[in-house]
């Protein structure tokens, strides 16, 4: 079998909207599932029982329950029970859901990576539990955690590639549809885990480029 990539290029566009979609489902879900995130973590560290353990039986189950079977009943339950949502709804809100249960995890370990001298000096300093919160635990934890939250988005931007099978024309998609017009599999897909990559490879050096130059402190 000979390959052969020109047939690709009129579908070029394709593939980059495709991508550009990817990329648009992937941050949106970065943003609302890290926001959630910090919700469920304050969950998990409540004094309230009720909110103590809503917060971890969401975690537990979102973690040790498969993302394509969380976005089968987005998409396919909720319209049982009247709420209809696009491909594009249905895999934005799938990912949100299930990014905020990991997210919830690595602000957990970050925020116990933080020295307990620091709550303290918070507490002497007379600020109040929300300032030391934002103030003095925030940034020293965000610091921490930072090459766990770059690598839970790379896992985020990769995994949404399984939205396509619900006809969310992301990348994937796109690919699939080439493939079934050209026959030309080994070529689209190569094509598409160059661009996959790509932005992956973008994501981790961005990453860097933040923890090099833009946080210079580190609390061990």
């Amino acid at each position: 079998m000979q390959l052969y990539y020109g047939d690709l290029i009129p579908y070029l566009p394709a593939l980059l909207k495709g991508l550009a979609v990817s990329i648009g489902v992937s941050l949106v879900a970065a943003i609302v599932g890290g926001a959630f995130g910090i919700l469920l973590y304050a969950g998990r560290t409540s004094r309230v029982s009720v909110f103590r353990a809503a917060s971890s039986a969401y975690v537990e189950i979102i973690r040790n329950t498969p993302l394509l079977l969380q976005l089968y009943l987005v998409y396919f339950a909720l319209p049982q029970a009247g709420v209809n949502l696009d491909p594009v709804a249905a895999g934005i809100l799938a990912l949100s859901i299930n990014n905020a249960a990991y997210m919830a995890e690595i602000y957990r370990a970050g925020f116990q990576s933080v020295p307990a001298g620091l709550r303290e000096a918070g507490a002497a300093l007379g600020l109040s539990p929300r300032d030391t919160f934002w103030r003095v635990l925030f940034p020293p934890a965000m610091r921490n955690v930072l090459p766990a939250i770059t690598n839970q988005t790379i896992l985020l931007f990769l995994a949404s590639s399984i939205t396509s099978v619900v006809s969310l024309p992301d990348l994937m998609h796109v690919m699939m549809g080439i493939t079934s017009t050209t026959f030309r599999t080994i070529e689209a897909f190569t094509v598409g885990g160059l661009l996959y990559f790509a932005v992956a490879f973008l994501i981790a050096s961005l990453s860097r480029i933040v923890e090099t130059r833009f946080i210079k402190w580190k609390v061990a």
